[in-house]
């Protein structure tokens, strides 16, 4: 009993800190412009939260906005003060994980609702996310697939895809120089059943072709160490790299010379898949082969700046090995893909295509 009080009394504490810290920062943003609250779903340490909102910000305050972050712990009542006192033109609400995430809470404050990700699948949760995807003014979806689940609920849908910051050093090996290693640099990627079958596969056939070094990201030791036995068995080396802050995951990616990006779309919820994984392979001039679904055609072309295959174990291999084998091959499509990337799936390009559907949502007028 006392121990169960003190927790709640530290959490009280916790956010009543968090409380003062934010009107401490908007009382100091003494900027003009229009105003937006974001809510993010969860922290930094969330990728989705980290790169469609804490990341965000600094983009949308270069283009005149005054961006007040609204820290996930705080309560209902917390955060329709801060709502009062602030009178934002729009709300961003960062995905729909978040309890209070619901655009209803804050009526009539516009709202314009993010999702990456296909929970809208989920049964558990699909009538929350159609309430929420009807009360907003807006949606925005991380891939076609997840925009056009919103879009039946909401008639002003939008796709913009997960974008990452614009690198601001070179990896430390260009990418012909680095060793076969190859990455799949997953959160948890055991966890897709299907995705992780195929690699299996994938991988034991590359190294009966060659010898290379494979990296499962997202995973402990004690968690994938069973899964690698039949690829270490093949010839291939492996390493297991657990849960790393978002630097340290971009700057291990980079030394990859190859990076994978399975899905299979017969699992509903991958359908909603976009260029999360695909991201860190790109800011690090790391070689790309993904599935050819979801949204990557409208972003690669095939053996130009990646290499897109179907769901064919014999495709992964050729072009794994393929890009493995040839150095100067690699460089040439990183080259030709790091272009692309940094026009199309960095913080500016995401903040440029948000900063109009927010104006639209607050009624006003677009920038000039």
């Amino acid at each position: 009993m006392i121990a169960s009080r003190l927790t709640r009394s530290k959490r009280l504490a916790k956010r009543v800190l968090l409380e003062a810290a934010t009107h401490v920062a908007r009382l100091r943003d003494t900027s003009g412009g229009p105003t937006v609250l974001v809510f993010p779903t969860g922290s930094t340490a969330d990728p989705a939260s980290n790169l469609r909102a804490y990341l965000a910000a600094p983009e949308l305050r270069r283009l005149g906005w005054r961006v007040v972050i609204v820290p996930p712990p705080m309560n209902l009542a917390q955060r329709q003060r801060l709502v009062r006192l602030e009178k934002p033109d729009v709300i961003f609400m960062q995905q729909t994980r978040h309890l209070l995430n619901r655009p209803k809470l804050y009526a009539p404050v516009p709202v314009v609702l993010d999702a990456d990700d296909a929970d809208y699948v989920d049964p558990g949760i699909h009538d929350m996310i159609v309430e929420s995807a009807t009360d907003a003014a807006a949606v925005v979806g991380g891939s076609r697939f997840v925009a056009e689940c919103l879009g039946r609920h909401n008639p002003d849908a939008s796709v913009i895809w997960t974008c990452t910051p614009t690198p601001t050093t070179a990896p430390r090996l260009p990418s012909g120089d680095r060793p076969p290693i190859v990455a799949w640099a997953h959160g948890a990627p055991l966890t897709y059943v299907k995705e992780a079958a195929l690699m299996q596969e994938v991988m034991i056939r590359v190294a009966e072709r060659m010898p290379f070094t494979f990296w499962l990201f997202g995973t402990r030791i004690d968690d994938g160490d069973e899964w690698l036995k039949p690829l270490r068995r093949a010839g291939a080396s492996c390493t297991c790299i657990p849960m790393l802050d978002y630097e340290s995951y971009l700057a291990k990616v980079a030394e990859a010379a190859v990076g994978v990006q399975p899905v299979c779309i017969d699992n509903e919820f991958s359908r909603g898949k976009s260029f999360g994984k695909v991201l860190a392979y790109l800011a690090g001039d790391v070689a790309v082969v993904a599935s050819a679904v979801v949204d990557h055609p409208l972003f690669f072309e095939h053996n130009q700046d990646g290499m897109l295959v179907g769901d064919s174990p014999s495709d992964w291999v050729a072009s794994i090995h393929a890009l493995l084998a040839d150095p100067a091959l690699r460089g040439q499509m990183v080259a030709r893909a790091r272009a692309q990337f940094l026009q199309r799936l960095t913080m500016p390009a995401f903040a440029r295509l948000l900063d109009p559907i927010l104006r639209r949502a607050a009624g006003l007028k677009p920038a000039a």
